[in-house]
C-alpha cells in the first residue's frame, strides 16, 4: 500500500493505494474541481 495508509480505514486506504498506483486520477480530480469552481462562480456572476 502507498504511504498515506497506514493510519487511515480500510475504504479512505484503498482510495489513497488508488490514487497512488494512478496518479492521472488526481489530476482529473483536481481539474474537474476547478472547472466545477469556476462554471458556478460565473453561473453566479451573471446573476
Amino acid at each position: 500500500m502507498g504511504p498515506y495508509s497506514q493510519h487511515t480505514t480500510q475504504g479512505i486506504g484503498s482510495a489513497f493505494d488508488l490514487l497512488y498506483e494512478h496518479p492521472i486520477l488526481m489530476v482529473i480530480f483536481v481539474v474537474s474541481i476547478i472547472a466545477a469552481g469556476i462554471y458556478f462562480w460565473r453561473k453566479n456572476k451573471s446573476q
